[in-house]
């Protein structure tokens, strides 16, 4: 009750101050009384690397993450990968779609929110690092926001849209997709569907890896009203249904998964005279609904049913000025359970919530302002305060606890502070140093607080939460050097994290694990602190109009308060790629590098990841057929069949080998 009062006073809020826009004496809406002029916009705003990178039309999610600055994936299959920033994992990190919260519903992370995108309805990635990312969620390690594409309003009603096909040899995989939008004086709409089906794939030397396909259907639709010359109301739906998505370096797979995001948005131009001229006001919910399964498993010891549901509603209020001035006030309250029941041989069959039924509520406020000194200075302040929640609700799951006399019904409640400091000076007409200075804090997870017997296949320990564990809390420095030229452009970035009371796992002695197989059982507990720092670079370099090459490296170090390694650690790596083009013709020329990880955590199942170079060629035509366009796409990926793993990867599991696809898209 208290939750839709909250909810009620803030939508009232928003409409005085959509109100407060409208009624000025000095209105903006004086502005418009000029005959209409129509605007085609066909621009985007994406990162370079995200647009460089996404030439092949079908490519996941993942495999474009995978080359962003500070990114790396955690592999348990070949659909789904988990996203880190600079070795920060989901519970440390924001990832958002749209700016909405949404939390996965499978404990064995098989469900990252990234899932649920695809490149066809994204516009753009946004990674920002340490507390500098707490904009939409109290962090210490940053966030990954998911942009999505929206209706055009273009000069005509004529339909568009896009037409996709394409084919892999290394398990058979067929993507289908198809975008369709349309814009009248008033609405403009856009329908976007995928279709992707895989079979097991095969790793280097032809080795195949059971287990590994999956089928999915994602769709989204989106539509915007012009309610008059400064106001508008969009609708967004994101549909995704996945089913028979095999997990090699886990012991179940997932029988079926759905997902369903629903949004409505009001936008508001605010009087340019006011402090703030724009005002977006979005309320959303979301469900997911994840069911493991082990039928298809040969040689399973005992047959297991691992349902869990995850469910989020939650609004947002976002007010934007000029110099980077932001305001944003938001709530959201997510409920997430799983459960687990097992069948025995000839055994009764038994029942446990693997996570209790458990709820969190959270409302925060953050705010950000640029201040700029001498023409060639600035200063970006952003910070952020959030109240949370969180609890489990009475019933199965909570008596469970009574085992270890623990109340978990007990609410867990606490303020959260993220700020972080930039300063930017340009030393000279192309180049500029950036220090970012930063403080953020973050809750234990539902599974750090509430797990019950969860199994990790990476140490073969079952684990159980701690209730009474604190928030991790980080201190980060990053200095970044940037410089460009005509035809030159590269960043140098490095950076520090100190992170007090960091959540760290050990072993409960005594006590007895219930996974067949399992080594014993863990828990966690909050350590002193632990460290991590690295570097990152870029280099763009262009000596022709028509040649591109672009490169990255990323390092990163870090341990205990003890010096033990951390786990699941990405060695040195260097990613890098040439594109030529000439008329209609484009190739490109991909090359991947990896060192040696030695440093690993044993006490957690790191094992020693060995060195691999990669190498991939891509060439694409487009052809021009009356108005519309036709692109064709082949390339080959691995091409020296190499046999390699990433040191993300759980279960020492091999990537996909050589591996040739063929891409059409039609354009109208």
């Amino acid at each position: 009750m208290l939750r839709l009062k909250i909810f009620i006073l803030f939508i009232g809020l928003f409409s005085l101050t959509s109100l407060r826009g409208q009624i000025s004496g000095d209105s903006i809406l004086k502005t418009y009384n000029l005959n209409e002029v129509c605007v085609c916009d066909k621009t985007t705003e994406n990162t370079q690397t995200f647009n460089f990178y996404r030439s092949n039309k079908l490519a996941s999610i993942d495999e474009i993450l995978a080359r962003m600055q500070g990114v790396n994936l955690i592999k348990r299959g070949a659909y789904g990968l988990e996203p880190t920033l600079r070795n920060f994992s989901s519970g440390q990190t924001n990832l958002t779609i749209d700016g909405m919260r949404m939390y996965g519903a499978c404990t064995d992370k098989m469900d990252p929110v990234s899932i649920y995108i695809e490149p066809l309805n994204l516009k753009a990635i946004q990674v920002t690092h340490g507390a500098a990312g707490a904009i939409e969620g109290s962090t210490i390690g940053g966030q990954i926001g998911l942009k999505l594409n929206e209706p055009l309003f273009n000069c005509h009603s004529s339909i568009s849209g896009q037409f996709s096909q394409s084919f892999s040899s290394v398990n058979k995989g067929s993507n289908s997709s198809a975008i369709i939008q349309q814009s009248f004086k008033k609405l403009a709409y856009r329908i976007s569907g995928t279709f992707r089906t895989a079979s097991d794939y095969r790793a280097g030397s032809k080795v195949i890896i059971p287990y590994s396909g999956f089928q999915k259907i994602n769709t989204s639709a989106s539509a915007i009203y012009k309610i008059d010359s400064v106001q508008q109301l969009k609708f967004d739906y994101l549909g995704d249904w996945g089913k028979n998505i095999g997990y090699p370096a886990l012991p179940m797979d997932v029988g079926k998964a759905t997902a369903n995001i629903i949004s409505l948005t009001h936008r508001t131009v605010l009087n340019p005279k006011k402090l703030f001229t724009e005002n977006e006001f979005k309320v959303y919910m979301n469900n997911v609904v994840h069911y493991m399964d082990d039928t298809h498993r040969k040689d399973v010891p005992m047959h297991m049913d691992m349902p869990g549901w995850s469910r989020t509603i939650g609004f947002y209020n976002n007010l934007s000025g000029k110099k980077n001035l932001k305001l944003r006030l938001d709530y959201h309250h997510a409920n997430t359970r799983a459960d687990m029941t097992m069948y025995p041989a000839g055994e009764p069959i038994m029942y446990m919530q693997t996570l209790p039924e458990n709820n969190l509520n959270d409302i925060g406020l953050a705010g950000s302002r640029m201040f700029s000194f001498y023409k060639n200075q600035e200063l970006n302040i952003n910070g952020r305060l959030d109240y949370f929640a969180q609890s489990t609700a009475k019933g199965f799951g909570a008596k469970q606890w009574e085992a270890f006399n623990t109340d978990v019904t007990k609410v867990q409640n606490k303020f959260l502070k993220n700020l972080n400091i930039a300063y930017l000076i340009k030393i000279i007409k192309n180049s500029q140093i950036q220090v970012n200075i930063g403080y953020g804090e973050r809750i234990p997870t539902s599974n750090e607080r509430y797990g019950y017997y969860l199994f990790n296949r990476q140490d073969q320990f079952d684990y159980v939460g701690n209730l009474n564990l604190k928030p991790e809390n980080s201190y980060q420095t990053e200095l970044i050097l940037k410089q460009t030229f005509k035809k030159i452009e590269y960043t140098a970035t490095i950076f520090y994290s100190h992170i007090n009371n960091y959540i760290y796992s050990y072993q409960m002695m005594g006590l007895s694990p219930m996974t067949i197989g399992a080594f014993g059982l863990k828990t966690y507990k909050n350590i002193d602190f632990a460290i991590s720092k690295g570097f990152e670079g870029s280099l763009k370099i262009e000596p022709f109009s028509n040649l591109n090459y672009l490169g990255t490296i990323k390092y990163i170090y870090a341990k205990t308060n003890k010096g033990m390694p951390l786990p699941l650690i990405a060695p040195l790596k260097i990613q890098q790629a040439i594109r030529y083009q000439i008329k209609q013709f484009q190739f490109q020329l991909e090359h991947d590098f990896a060192a040696k990880q030695s440093r690993v955590n044993q006490d957690y199942g790191d094992r020693v990841t060995p060195h691999f170079n990669l190498f991939n060629a891509r060439a694409s035509k487009k052809f021009d057929i009356g108005k519309a366009k036709l692109q064709a796409l082949v390339s080959c990926e691995n091409i020296w069949d190499k046999t390699y793993r990433e040191h993300l990867d759980i279960g020492n599991i091999p990537r996909f080998g050589r591996n040739f696809t063929i891409n059409l898209n039609y354009l109208f």
